[in-house]
């Protein structure tokens, strides 16, 4: 995977070169030739995803890797103008999922301000209730091979996220972020930008093991942080026949976390501060059709992270891979939505759309 990674980092500046001509021609054309505007517009999304929260965290002298129990989660995300909301949901699970991997409660909420070169994007999201992926490395007396031993109090509290600008005005990222934009013509941009995280981890003092038995750590952690990446990144839509398009994008980027490890042992407690520097690509693929009234595609994202994982470190970032499906539909937006919209462009002016 690590050979893959820098073959790819290798050639991505042989792209990027190769598009910047293009870039430069885009830059002086007219931008309604390139984006077609559709932010008056109200737009509804269904989304499918398989994204969940999962890390390592330490037990017994090594890394557990903990997962939530959500292997589904739908969305509906509504767009007008700069506002984007999504409102996330999940499947009801079957009991022998329960019994073998644990409840897991989540709430998440997204909001995303979409200008002209800016988008902004803050999360929130709170899990409750995890189990170890890697069971077989801590628990060799399990007699059900599909059970997970399970830390059914540790909670995430995590708010992220994150600012980005891109450089030409000819790419649209709202076609891709929200769907209230739709690219026309075939063009790239670079994009710079960070993203942030403040996080809170702890009700890791109890498992979970086979036959319901609750057992209380002699010792265990908890973590609290803050997380910046500053990262400089490329994409490019490609379209073709009008409305149907593949975007590929790449932001590669260096992070450094800052946090505290709360440990705590049957002796007492200590503290401690810690600081690790981390590199990190995140890339991703999408197609779709993006009409005047119907947009549908799906999507797929890598995320890799170069933090080593040690004992007593808490790796909130591991890599990881994740799928997206959607389809919406755009109409006139009611007066429930257009007034209390036009009333925060009039106090914030610099949310007032420039119309392409």
């Amino acid at each position: 995977m690590n050979q893959k990674c820098s073959i790819f980092l290798l050639l991505f500046p042989l792209f990027i070169f190769s598009q910047e001509n293009l870039i430069i021609q885009d830059s002086t054309s007219n931008n309604s030739n390139f984006i077609q505007d559709f932010s008056n517009q109200l737009n509804i999304k269904f989304d499918v995803t398989n994204d969940r929260v999962s890390y390592f965290i330490p037990l017994e002298e090594s890394q557990a890797e903990v997962r939530s129990n959500l292997n589904i989660s739908y969305g509906l995300v509504f767009s007008y103008k700069f506002l984007s909301v999504r409102l996330g949901f999940r499947p009801k699970l079957s009991e022998a999922e329960l019994d073998n991997k644990g409840k897991t409660d989540r709430f998440r909420l997204r909001i995303k301000f979409l200008l002209d070169n800016w988008i902004h994007r803050l999360e929130y999201n709170y899990t409750r209730g995890f189990y170890i992926e890697n069971t077989n490395e801590f628990e060799n007396e399990i007699t059900n091979s599909n059970f997970k031993v399970q830390f059914p109090y540790l909670r995430t509290n995590i708010l992220s996220g994150s600012s980005n600008y891109k450089f030409n005005n000819n790419y649209s990222m709202k076609a891709i972020e929200s769907n209230t934009e739709v690219q026309l013509k075939s063009t790239g941009t670079f994009l710079a930008g960070f993203n942030y995280a403040f996080y809170f981890v702890n009700g890791t003092e109890k498992i979970k093991l086979e036959n319901q038995e609750l057992v209380q750590r002699a010792s265990y952690n908890e973590f609290s942080g803050f997380s910046p990446v500053f990262f400089i990144g490329y994409r490019y839509t490609f379209v073709f026949h009008k409305y149907w398009y593949t975007n590929v994008y790449v932001d590669p980027g260096v992070g450094i976390d800052f946090y505290q490890n709360n440990y705590y042992n049957q002796t007492g407690s200590y503290d401690e501060i810690k600081t690790n520097v981390f590199f990190q690509v995140k890339s991703g693929i999408s197609t779709g059709y993006n009409g005047r009234k119907i947009y549908f595609g799906g999507a797929y994202k890598y995320n890799f992270n170069s933090d080593k994982v040690e004992n007593n470190t808490l790796g909130l970032q591991p890599i990881k891979n994740s799928f997206h499906l959607f389809f919406g539909y755009r109409f006139k937006a009611p007066k429930q939505v257009t007034k209390p919209i036009e009333y925060i462009e009039k106090k914030v002016p610099v949310l007032k759309q420039n119309n392409n």
